[in-house]
């Protein structure tokens, strides 16, 4: 597909070049703001100050949710609609991109998904990944979310992210999550 995106590019401006690749591209993204992610129960997070995870600004550069050492709430989550051209019969990924204050804990994250859709709730977690090994850099974790538990729109997911391991000597930081579906194709 991608020789044949480049060839109809060539016979189009720029501008239209790029809405033809977007509009023709199998992939879709939908970010999750940081300011979206709140605890497992739904409280909103703070600023981060005690033993509660919330935000942070990592030497005045990056703003991230800081999961601290000895942290009593453990467990983030969120809510997201699910885009209308989402192909229900493919998979759908969890990124999330995590990293550790140093190397002292042998830390895990682990997703759980739940997917609602009209007159659909209450399912069961469908997020196949095991709890994935955090590193001291930030590296990109990808949990995936089996086609057999997608729900065709209108739809959404919960996510619940939790910390795994013993938490006693790194804090944790999320620097971004979004998820990843494939496009349901013009026509379709």
């Amino acid at each position: 597909m991608k020789g044949v995106l480049n060839e109809l590019a060539r016979f189009i401006s720029a501008p239209g070049a790029a809405a033809v690749k977007d509009l023709l591209s199998s992939k879709g993204t939908v970010p999750i703001p940081l300011g979206a992610i709140t605890q497992e129960d739904g409280t909103a997070l703070l600023k981060q100050a005690t033993t509660v995870a919330g935000y942070s600004q990592l030497a005045n550069k990056e703003t991230v949710i800081l999961i601290p050492v000895d942290a009593t709430k453990e467990a983030l989550g969120f809510s997201v609609a699910l885009p209308n051209d989402l192909d229900a019969t493919q998979d759908v990924t969890i990124h999330v991109i995590a990293g550790k204050a140093a190397d002292l804990d042998a830390l895990t994250l682990d997703a759980e998904a739940y997917p609602v859709g009209v007159g659909d709730a209450a399912n069961a977690d469908i997020q196949d990944t095991a709890a994935l090994a955090l590193t001291q850099s930030p590296s990109e974790l990808v949990f995936t979310c089996g086609s057999d538990g997608v729900i065709a729109p209108p739809s959404a997911l919960s996510v619940v992210l939790t910390l795994g391991g013993t938490n006693d000597g790194d804090a944790t930081y999320i620097y971004a999550v979004w998820l990843e579906y494939t496009k349901l194709l013009p026509n379709a």
